[in-house]
């Protein structure tokens, strides 16, 4: 029996960077609730992205949020996972030699960022709705950080590999999409944090449910009894998932869900 069900947000239940959430949601949301099944939204976006793109039902939801940097429930942290400080330096120097365009960093409350290029600032706050602050210098923002990420022009993946080899084993560093590349602690990818919610909620891999994309969300559905990716996904996901679905411009998780209630 279901008793948990994880998704990815991004190119998952909803475009990249939008709002554009199908109205369903909420109250496929509540009835789950009813059911006595726990929603986790999951996502490289910021807390404050998914509380409003959930605000009808975001007290019946766990916000599972930077790449599991955060969970809330309730409008309480039920966990945490910062960057070292000294790492995140590094880090933010390395990025700043393959990209500047876009660098975000985020604490609990907000992102930052020192972004010249307002189109893409404009996009992060309209697209994404997150509480955004700007800065003259991102490494001198004070800790605890929780997440950094950067946005680039090439293949996410590629560029999260060849971090992965400058800092091996320092951070987790994955493609959070087809552009974005996060950095989180070591223990901060979703499917630790999602084994960190089962724990507390008392809830087995066999009984949780998990939908991606993305290669940051194999480890989600790597705890999952029942895992699945989108059409769209990577092969990687695809792979690591136990049943592929439709993809996510025809609302195949939403599909999925109404089919269990």
């Amino acid at each position: 029996m279901i008793r948990l069900i994880a998704t990815d947000l991004d190119d998952t239940v909803l475009p990249e960077g939008t709002f554009d959430l199908h109205p369903d949601y909420p109250e496929v949301i509540r009835e789950l609730k009813k059911k006595g099944i726990l929603f986790v939204a999951a996502s490289g976006r910021h807390s404050t992205s998914i509380r409003r793109l959930l605000k009808e039902v975001q007290d019946d939801v766990v916000i599972l949020a930077g790449n599991g940097s955060v969970c809330a429930y309730q409008g309480k942290t039920i966990d945490v996972r910062a960057l070292d400080h000294g790492f995140y330096l590094e880090m933010l120097l390395a990025m700043r030699q393959i990209d500047t365009s876009l660098i975000l960093t985020d604490h609990a409350e907000c992102v930052w960022t020192d972004s010249v290029r307002e189109d893409l600032v404009s996009w992060i706050r309209d697209g994404y709705r997150v509480w955004l602050e700007r800065c003259e210098d991102l490494s001198k923002i004070a800790p605890p950080v929780l997440k950094t990420a950067m946005h680039v022009e090439k293949d996410a993946a590629v560029i999260a590999a060849r971090l992965r080899e400058q800092f091996p084993g320092r951070a987790n560093i994955v493609a959070a999409g087809a552009k974005w590349v996060d950095v989180v602690a070591n223990g901060a990818d979703k499917g630790s944090a999602l084994g960190r919610i089962q724990e507390i909620f008392g809830i087995s891999p066999e009984e949780t449910a998990a939908f991606g994309d993305n290669e940051n969300d194999i480890g989600m559905l790597q705890r999952a009894g029942y895992s699945f990716a989108v059409d769209n996904a990577r092969q990687q996901v695809k792979d690591a998932a136990r049943e592929v679905i439709g993809p996510m411009k025809e609302d195949a998780v939403l599909k999925v869900l109404k089919s269990w209630l």
